[in-house]
């Protein structure tokens, strides 16, 4: 079956958009509107121990990562995607040729987008600083205060 090309909206597409690269390619992921953090932000909450885990360099991370983490990891990228590609299929998703390291490296993008996580550097004053959200695939929930 051949690959359906699809083209991000423009016009959320600002200067300096982030971007993911899944099977050879560049997509776009712009912040997260409610209809896709619906799904997003649950999603990481359930697989954030298991992200931690793998970013503590823990050698046995890798092999708790569960058919339903993976699930998870898939609903979050896909999910995210759709922001930009809203005609992006997760049957058109699921045929990507895309590597599990693509996408545990997508989920750093795709956390920040959420607008419900912090960049080390955003850290207000008095916080600790910990890795940049470059460096990260499971950055710290925003403070509500």
């Amino acid at each position: 079956m051949a690959e359906k090309t699809h083209a991000p909206d423009q016009s959320l597409i600002a200067p300096g958009c982030p971007v993911v690269m899944l099977a050879g390619r560049e997509w776009f992921v712009p912040e997260l509107a409610m209809r896709q953090s619906r799904v997003v932000v649950p999603a990481l909450m359930r697989v954030m121990p298991m992200l931690q885990e793998m970013q503590g360099g823990a050698p046995s991370a890798m092999a708790g990562l569960s058919e339903e983490h993976f699930e998870n990891i898939i609903a979050i990228v896909h999910c995210a995607l759709t922001r930009a590609y809203p005609t992006l299929t997760r049957e058109e998703f699921l045929d990507l040729p895309a590597s599990t390291a693509e996408l545990i490296a997508a989920l750093g993008v795709v956390t920040r987008q959420t607008g419900f996580f912090k960049r080390a550097e955003e850290a207000t004053p008095g916080e600790t600083k910990g890795e940049t959200a470059s460096d990260s695939t499971a950055p710290r929930p925003r403070s509500t205060d």
